[in-house]
């Protein structure tokens, strides 16, 4: 039983097999223990085939007779976990353990269980009783325990479980890609590339498209673009219609500034998946970028209309309307992507510009100091409070701003006059 509580592990019967042999050797004879193991096998099948009445009934026979028979007690167990009843479930798997200190079967029942209440903390102990008893299955165990302490941000003991999972070796690529993760979030982006480059190799020839899949957001995340590529395209290999495939290799392609192969698949992820918001917004903001306005907004619109429409999508349709000459419509739509996301410089840029083209220079000028304050090193917001100043007969900072864009270009900062993506383009 090595699996989640819902299932139990091919060789479950042979495990069984090796403890009931133990526990009734002194009380039953061959032929009587024969029929015990057979008697627990039918429970196990009926179990893996979600007979839990009958599974139930057989059960309640067995501990009328023994009712600390820790195998019948696991059993039970899982009946009341693949039931809901967690609580009762525990209570049983406790009382197995309890009376076999050697059964690893209720010890991982209950890492399951703990780990399904995202409590790692309870399932630690017996982790550690597992591993005495079978220290063969640290390489997975300690993966599990450790990403259950990810998922609570517990980063320290995330850590120290990961590297124990490694056990100064360089092969478990799950513990590798836990530390990615950890790595990534601390801000530390070159051991994070380190690690995920150390995954790579040892995923080459990986069959399972969620794990390629995962490697693949998280390659995203530190700027992998083309290794992010590489493993979703062996995941759309695996899975050829998988809409969540599609949007993250559409994503890491525009990463790449390759819109034309990028147009292909948000098209089609949305013959496959005609209301996901995130392909209409990607295939909006493409299609803006190759100046097809009146489908881009079209697109856009559509991904507004989602109800969780992101700010990213009220800046495009605002541009939009700037490019079709309606400066009142595209300031209503750069003011909803402003209040819902305060930060976001880009629309302060373009709301800006457009009041500063209605003359309404008091908010032009508020917009546009506030985006500089957000992004100093962004040319564009620069550029436009030259302009204003210049409108407003303030020629000494117009120049200053001038010579701000100049040290910028001399840095490497450019203008390119593509829209930029997303801040937070992840699928």
């Amino acid at each position: 039983m090595r699996r989640l509580l819902s299932d139990h592990h091919k060789k479950a019967p042979k495990t069984l097999l090796f403890i009931l042999c133990i526990l009734c050797l002194c009380v039953a004879t061959p032929a009587q223990q024969a029929d015990v193991v057979q008697l627990f096998e039918q429970v196990a099948s009926l179990i893996q085939n979600n007979r839990l009445a009958a599974a139930e009934k057989e059960l309640t026979s067995v501990l009328k007779v023994t009712p600390d028979l820790p195998v019948a007690l696991n059993f039970m167990g899982t009946i009341r976990a693949k039931q809901g009843r967690l609580k009762e479930a525990e209570a049983l798997f406790l009382r197995a353990a309890q009376n076999d200190p050697k059964f690893t079967g209720p010890r991982m029942n209950l890492v399951y269980l703990y780990l399904l209440k995202r409590a790692p903390e309870k399932a630690d102990p017996y982790v550690k009783e597992i591993l005495t008893l079978e220290p063969e299955q640290a390489a997975s165990l300690l993966v599990m325990l450790a990403e259950a302490y990810l998922a609570k941000n517990d980063l320290p003991k995330a850590e120290e479980n990961y590297l124990a999972a490694l056990d100064g070796k360089l092969d478990n690529a799950g513990a590798l890609f836990g530390l990615a993760q950890i790595s990534r979030l601390k801000g530390e982006t070159r051991e994070a590339s380190i690690y995920l480059n150390r995954v790579a190799s040892l995923a080459a020839d990986s069959k399972s498209p969620e794990f390629l899949y995962k490697f693949a957001l998280e390659a995203l995340r530190v700027g992998m673009s083309d290794e992010a590529k590489s493993a979703l395209e062996r995941a759309l290999a695996l899975k050829p219609k998988e809409p969540p495939y599609l949007l993250a290799l559409g994503i890491a392609l525009l990463r790449k500034a390759d819109l034309f192969e990028s147009e292909k698949l948000f098209r089609r992820l949305l013959e496959i998946q005609p209301g996901n918001a995130q392909a209409q917004l990607h295939l909006g903001y493409i299609l803006l970028n190759q100046k097809k306005y009146g489908e881009a907004r079209l697109w856009l619109e559509k991904s507004e209309r989602s109800g969780v429409a992101i700010p990213e999508v009220f800046y495009y349709l605002g541009l939009v309307a700037q490019e079709q000459n309606d400066d009142a419509r595209a300031i209503t739509l750069f003011e909803k992507a402003v209040q819902k996301l305060p930060s976001y410089a880009h629309a302060r840029i373009a709301l800006g510009s457009s009041y500063m083209k209605l003359k309404n220079y008091v908010r032009a000028k508020q917009e546009l100091e506030t985006a500089v304050k957000l992004d100093p090193d962004e040319p564009t917001a620069h550029y436009n409070l030259a302009l204003l100043y210049a409108r407003l007969k303030d020629p000494a900072r117009a120049q200053e701003e001038m010579r701000i864009i100049e040290k910028l270009k001399a840095k490497g900062a450019t203008n390119s006059g593509v829209v930029v993506l997303p801040p937070k383009s992840n699928p």
